[in-house]
């Protein structure tokens, strides 16, 4: 294990996020490490400190002291005294104040909440399949799978002047708007597909959470997360992302 998978391990205990298997692993190593158990210590300690403040400049340069400090007790010789046991540590512990400061540069000082970018997976649209009378599902089609949702809004709306209870049309129709910022616009039309039956009831759900979390709105993204049952198809996600909130 190099000591960026050490430190990488440490963060993901921190954040409750190791497995059954992981936990062992990491139990293990620190009950026959002393070391090990220091250095976990120290990350700890730092990583509780840094994230109740927000001077992270200052964080960082207070790290690196202590650091060096922690460091000098592990790797100064210093004369043993008589009837002293001096354990002898691995050569690689020299490296563990670099490889603090870099992994909390990576994990702690970079740390950020969940985005819509890192969830958002937009389906493709494919309606001309079955047949479009006028062209206009067909250029609805391209629009949106080009990720051109100004056009695509224009077109779905031109769709829905005629059918307008479609609740494939609403939905992507939503995504467009969400993609766009037009956050109220596309709340009102998942809160309608929500209130129905359709195959779109859950995945309307879903893209209202997302909605509101590109808004930043924690409260309101998580209390929609909860409303997806285990059979919706993004259940899992929905999990996943109530985690790191």
């Amino acid at each position: 294990m190099t000591p960026e998978e050490k430190y990488e391990l440490f963060e993901r205990k921190i954040s409750d996020e190791l497995s059954n298997k992981e936990e062992e692993t990491l139990s293990r190593i620190i009950e026959e490490d002393q070391v090990v158990a220091e250095e976990f210590r120290v990350y700890k300690e730092w990583s509780s400190y840094l994230d109740a403040n927000l001077n992270l400049e200052q964080n960082q340069s207070d790290l690196e002291q202590n650091l060096k400090k922690v460091g000098d007790s592990f790797f100064e010789k210093k004369p043993a005294k008589k009837e002293t046991k001096v354990i002898k540590m691995p050569s690689w512990i020299y490296a563990v104040a670099a490889s603090v400061a870099i992994v909390l540069g990576v994990y702690t000082f970079t740390k950020s909440g969940p985005t819509y970018n890192d969830f958002a997976a937009i389906p493709e649209l494919s309606i001309t399949e079955r047949g479009s009378e006028d062209g206009i599902g067909k250029k609805a089609e391209v629009s949106f799978n080009s990720k051109n949702y100004q056009e695509a809004e224009k077109y779905l709306s031109e769709l829905l002047k005629n059918d307008n209870s479609n609740s494939e049309y609403l939905f992507y129709l939503g995504i467009t708007l969400v993609e766009q910022d037009k956050y109220d616009k596309a709340s009102g039309i998942f809160e309608k597909l929500q209130e129905g039956t359709s195959v779109y009831k859950y995945k309307a759900i879903w893209f209202e959470a997302l909605n509101q979390l590109k808004q930043k709105n924690i409260g309101r993204c998580a209390k929609l997360l909860k409303l997806l049952p285990q059979e919706a198809e993004d259940y899992q996600q929905a999990q996943k992302l109530l985690k790191k909130l």
